[in-house]
Order: structure tokens, then sequence, then C-alpha cells
């Protein structure tokens, strides 16, 4: 919580930040995602609670949020803040938000489903339910872990397009020239 509030609180004032770069949204989400998934580790640290999570498909969920959240948006908050400072040349705009919402959506989705899919999964489980029936509950949240990570893989490939943009233009060998000589 502090490490967030510190991040966000050193941002306050810096609103036109959000409209005029493409890294700080980027950044911005992956504090809130460290935050969101923080919050989940404190509360899967508690006894009852862990013994609820542990070996269902909350944890996978969390771990998502926690990793590909926070650490995939750093990633390419920096990359979109460096690279056209290095090369001199950006991604089109409209390529680094769709990437950006794609991605976001995508972890969002993600993260949820299999957090609200786990909680039940962990209930059906203490219940002494068989196995098989917390398969077939979870199948629903299945597909939306498969749609949410179908959006996470196509911002990829957006990602990787930009990166490609934003590459230093290569220069072209000069071709030799024949010299024409008048006998």
């Amino acid at each position: 919580v502090a490490g967030s509030a510190n991040f966000l609180l050193t941002m306050r004032g810096s609103g036109h930040a959000l409209r005029s770069s493409y890294a700080v949204p980027f950044l911005l989400v992956g504090v809130v995602y460290y935050f969101v998934g923080s919050m989940q580790g404190t509360f899967e640290a508690l006894r009852s609670l862990n013994q609820l999570w542990h070996f269902d498909s909350y944890t996978v969920g969390h771990s998502h949020i926690t990793m590909y959240g926070f650490v995939s948006f750093l990633i390419w908050g920096g990359a979109y803040g460096l690279l056209p400072r290095l090369s001199g040349r950006e991604a089109p705009q409209l390529a680094i938000g769709i990437h950006f919402w794609l991605a976001f959506v995508g972890v969002l989705v993600y993260g949820v489903s299999l957090s609200i899919g786990g909680t039940l999964q962990g209930l059906s489980w203490k219940r002494g339910e068989p196995f098989e029936s917390s398969v077939a509950l979870m199948a629903p949240y299945w597909l939306w872990r498969a749609i949410g990570g179908t959006l996470m893989f196509t911002s990829h490939l957006l990602f990787a397009f930009n990166v490609w943009r934003m590459l230093p233009a290569r220069e072209t060998a000069a071709a030799p020239r024949e010299v024409l000589r008048v006998a």
C-alpha cells in the first residue's frame, strides 16, 4: 500500500502527463495492478483464506494480476518512454492505445474470472464435493480466462509491431555509381 501510495501521490497534479505521454498510462496501471495484487496477497496470507485459495485457480489469477499486470505494464511503459528518445521514431498513437486497452482489459478479465472462479472452486472443495464437480464449475471461468488470455496475447503482437516501428531506421548502403566516360 505504501509503495503504491508513494507513486500515486508523486503523480498528484500531473494529470496532463496522462494525456501527453504514451508511457505514463502504462506505469499508472502497473502501479494499480501492483496495489491490487498486494492486497490479494495480503488476504491470501491469512490462514483461513489460504486454506480456501492455496491450490485452486485463485492463485493463478492473483499471479497474473501481480506479475503480468504489474511487471509487464512497467516494462511497456519504460519501452514507450525510452525507445522514442533513443531512436527518434515513435509508434502510431492509435496502435499504442489499442495495445494498452487490449492488455488492460485482458489481464482484468483473466484475473477477475480466475479470482471469482477459484474462490468458488475452493468453497466446493471445502464442502467435500467431488473434484469433477469443481472442474464443471470452473468451465465458464476458464472460458473468460481464455478470452482474457487471447486479448493479452494480441496485445503482445501489437507491442512487437510498435517496437518494430520505434526501431532506428536502417541506412541502406549506397549503390556504387557507374562513371560515364566519354571517349
